[in-house]
This record gives C-alpha cells, sequence and structure tokens, in this order.
C-alpha cells in the first residue's frame, strides 16, 4: 500500500490574514498627514510582521527611519484623544 502524502488546509496562509485584518489599524492611520506609500507600508507592516522596516520601505519607496518612527508612533504608543 503506498502511503499518503499529508495534506495541507486549503487557505490556510489566507485565513492567517485575514484574522489580522481589522479596522484598528486603518482607524489609527486616520486623521494623519501621512502619503500613499506611507500608509500603504504601514499597512504591511502591520500584515507581515515577518518582515523587516527595510525590506517594507524599500518595497513602498519610502525612507526606512522615518516608517519605523511611524509605525512606533501610530500603534505602539498611540495618542489618547
Amino acid at each position: 500500500m503506498m502511503p499518503r502524502l499529508a495534506t495541507l488546509p486549503v487557505g490556510r496562509d489566507a485565513a492567517t490574514r485575514r484574522e489580522r485584518a481589522s479596522t484598528a489599524p486603518v482607524a489609527a492611520l486616520r486623521g494623519h498627514d501621512l502619503t500613499v506609500a506611507e500608509r500603504s507600508a504601514l499597512l504591511d507592516c502591520y500584515a507581515n510582521s515577518d518582515r523587516t522596516f527595510l525590506e517594507i520601505a524599500t518595497t513602498h519607496g519610502v525612507d526606512r527611519e522615518r516608517l519605523q518612527e511611524l509605525w512606533f508612533d501610530l500603534f505602539l504608543s498611540p495618542s489618547r484623544r
């Protein structure tokens, strides 16, 4: 009898990304003067925590230091309104 290959659940990666997606990161970006590239890079940081700031900044054409400052200001120590 031939051994059966293990099968992975279909859509596992997509489901994981869907679970991470929420209105919280989008709401955190409202009211800030951000370029489209900066906003896109920040959402990419949120969705892909396994990538470095440098990789994401290079992909979106933004400065790594600026991206990192925005990330910490908006997501790690958000201002109270």
